[in-house]
């Protein structure tokens, strides 16, 4: 570091008497001193002037304080009894990603060429380019490629990345940023600043690339790229593209494959992105009680996030208070907290690309105003958060913690006396318990929030939707029951091997018989929102091992050939509203074991349908042939998941398609209905990382019990 030479009339100091005064000897390189936190030996040769001493002292203090700000941002300044200074940033920005170093391209690159199954090739990915508006000379916030992200971890416009596969040599190709636009947008990371940040074999600008990329791909076997949108544009690709061969259909399953399960830095910056998250929404539930509006929650959780260093958000906060509360993407976040009784505050932010979510459901206004109906819906909610939290490991199947959930609700709703009528069975197998629980359980974290191969968790329900996207409704439930009990190991003439008929014996008397086959109804119904229709039979499953389940079964399959009949004459709650089932309700049964498996990651169904293709069993799989991925239906080591349940009372939902229709109406009381309206909806969610021995739940938030105590609600 320079000396600097400096020349004033006059510095002040604040908080002087904390600071100890640095001699010019000291400046230039002022953090031996910080750290020692003892004065500075005078130099006993110089003169000395008690005025000029003085100011040469307070300038010398200043100087230092202005140097080591970077050091000090981290030092409190403290000595003796004297006061002490926090010198610094935010709490939330304060913390180091320890044990985090580079970005792990390279680690990245060679999973994904794992995954493609080849030893030759280019892979080719270009970054994001700015944008603007139609007819604006403004544009949306910078946002990478995250697949172009996952190779490099650059995050910054006019990139490309080159990964020659034979040679194991990762490049990453970045623009030379001229002194002009350095003037108006400043500069963008030089190639040494890239290789001090992310491990690949070389950084370069990418003027260079045209030639380097004619002269390789004249040698490999192939070119792969996402999409043929993303090809490269250089003068004379056109001439060699014809004997090159171009393959834009197997990059994209390999990476998703490769993106699945996440690295240890990757786990870190969601860890750090969580941790940003719950900071704020703590901060919110601290603030609420002084909060009129909507836009007052959302201001204060992107407060708390920018001061974090964290701006950019993982997906629109979301802030639905009463009634607003049931709309699950609710994002107008305007309206007032008056006169109602809960607000369901969905919001997490990004940390270095990587996603959080989480969902916290707070009580508004005084104590007196958290109703019995609200609090008891709060504690159903966290209930089936809890005990799906508590059977996550490897191997689970995420549909059985979706329906054990649904199990959880349709018993607390049946307590309540919203649900009557009939058993907690025969309401759960005829799927009316989506009238209150209408989506997917979860769904993966990552680069995105909705990460890669979300969809396959819920299937067959999943087609192309997963998390609070993916409705799912009587027929889906009924759906993943079906395929729950197809899966559960049932005597039959098939030879099965030793270990799959000791599993199936321990678990006959757990799952149920059969599933429900009750006739859709979606004839009859209103149209549904926009939603792919089921195909007549589910794809292949991958073996999920019900079998070998530990956790009790809650549900009893009554018939083998027809779902459990309806009440024959109304019970009390018999309404005279609309009510047609919406067939959107994705969320997993209880009657599924809890989802105890110990049995490996994905499989094909139970080894007693051998028809079915045999697969691997440990949760790092081999290469796939392309076009022969199988769903992810379990949950392997590595894995970041969301846990979201939620009870809603969306109205117009609940009337117009399970109200109006007897098999479900003949279940619902409506005179109880009428009592909770006015809850809206209640919903928690955390991020939970899968791991050898379990899980970890990443997201730190206060909830349930703890929340409520902090905000004087206990």
């Amino acid at each position: 570091m320079e000396a600097i030479d400096i020349e004033h009339d006059l510095v002040v100091v604040e908080e002087f008497d904390a600071l100890y005064v640095l001699t010019p000897t000291a400046i230039t390189n002022p953090l031996p001193s910080l750290l020692n936190m003892n004065p500075p030996t005078m130099d006993v040769h110089r003169p000395r002037c008690r005025t000029k001493g003085i100011l040469h002292s307070a300038v010398s203090a200043a100087v230092s304080v202005v140097l080591s700000l970077p050091f000090m941002s981290r030092l409190p300044l403290t000595q003796g009894g004297r006061r002490s200074i926090e010198v610094g940033v935010a709490e939330l920005e304060a913390k180091d990603d320890e044990g985090v170093k580079k970005y792990p391209a390279k680690q990245h690159a060679r999973k994904v060429t794992k995954e493609l199954g080849t030893d030759n090739g280019l892979i080719y990915l270009p970054g994001q380019l700015e944008s603007t508006w139609e007819d604006s000379d403004q544009g949306p916030p910078f946002r990478q490629r995250r697949y172009f992200y996952y190779l490099t971890g650059a995050d910054f416009p006019g990139c490309s990345v080159t990964y020659d596969i034979a040679a194991d040599k990762l490049t990453l190709w970045v623009p030379f940023t001229p002194p002009a636009t350095v003037l108006w947008f400043g500069n963008t990371p030089s190639p040494e600043d890239c290789l001090a940040r992310s491990d690949v074999h070389d950084v370069k600008y990418i003027g260079e690339m045209a030639a380097y990329l004619g002269s390789r791909l004249a040698t490999v076997k192939t070119l792969y790229a996402l999409r043929a949108s993303q090809l490269p544009k250089f003068d004379g690709f056109e001439r060699i593209r014809s004997s090159l061969k171009i393959d834009v259909t197997s990059l994209r399953p390999a990476m998703d494959e490769a993106r699945l399960v996440k690295s240890e830095y990757e786990i870190a910056m969601i860890r750090r992105a969580n941790e940003v998250s719950s900071t704020a929404h703590k901060k919110v539930a601290a603030l609420l009680r002084g909060m009129k509006n909507e836009c007052e929650v959302e201001a204060a959780f992107l407060s708390a996030c920018t001061a974090a260093n964290a701006r950019a958000q993982a997906y629109p906060v979301i802030v639905g208070s009463g009634p607003n509360a049931s709309t699950l993407h609710y994002n107008s976040n305007n309206e007032s907290l008056a006169g109602r009784q809960l607000v369901v505050l969905d919001a997490g932010a990004e940390w270095a690309c990587y996603a959080s979510e989480v969902t916290r459901t707070l009580p508004i206004g005084p104590k007196s105003k958290f109703t019995t109906e609200a609090r008891a819906i709060y504690d159903l909610v966290h209930k089936m958060q809890d005990e799906v939290i508590q059977r996550i490991k490897p191997g689970v199947v995420f549909r059985d913690l979706q329906l054990h959930a649904t199990m959880v609700a349709v018993k607390g709703l049946l307590e309540l006396g919203i649900l009557c009528g009939g058993t907690a069975d025969e309401i759960f197998q005829n799927g009316t318990g989506a009238a209150f629980f209408p989506h997917g359980l979860g769904h993966h974290v990552g680069l995105d929030v909705h990460d890669v191969l979300s969809r396959d968790l819920l299937r067959p329900a999943g087609e192309g939707m997963w998390g609070k996207r993916r409705p799912i409704g009587p027929q889906s439930v009924r759906a993943m029951v079906k395929q729950a009990m197809k899966e559960s190991v049932i005597p039959t003439p098939v030879p099965s091997s030793p270990t799959t008929s000791s599993s199936s014996t321990a678990t006959s008397q757990q799952q149920p018989s059969t599933p429900p086959n009750s006739p859709p109804t979606k004839t009859t119904a209103p149209p549904l929102p926009p939603r792919p229709t089921p195909p007549p039979s589910p794809p292949p499953m991958e073996k999920t091992g019900v079998e070998a389940r530990t956790e009790e079964v809650t549900i009893r399959v009554t018939s083998p050939s027809q779902p459990p009949s309806p009440p024959s004459s109304p019970t009390k709650g018999s309404p005279n509203r609309k009510n047609s089932t919406k067939d959107s309700s994705n969320t997993e049964t209880a009657a599924t074991a809890s989802g105890n498996q110990p049995q490996g990651q994905s499989q094909p169904e139970s080894s007693s349908q051998p028809t079915q293709p045999e697969q691997q069993q440990q949760p790092p799989k081999p290469p796939q042939k392309k076009g022969k991925r199988t769903p992810h239906t379990t949950l392997q080591t590595g894995m970041v998941v969301t846990v979201e349940p939620g009870v809603y009372f969306c109205k117009p939902y609940i009337e117009a398609y399970f109200l109006r229709r007897p098999e479900h109406a003949n279940y619902l009381d409506a005179e109880a209905l009428d009592r909770f309206w006015g809850v809206g909806g209640v919903r928690v969610e955390d991020c939970v990382l899968v791991t050898e021995a379990g899980c970890e739940n990443l997201t730190t938030a206060p909830k349930g019990a703890e929340l409520l105590k902090m905000m004087g609600f206990a």
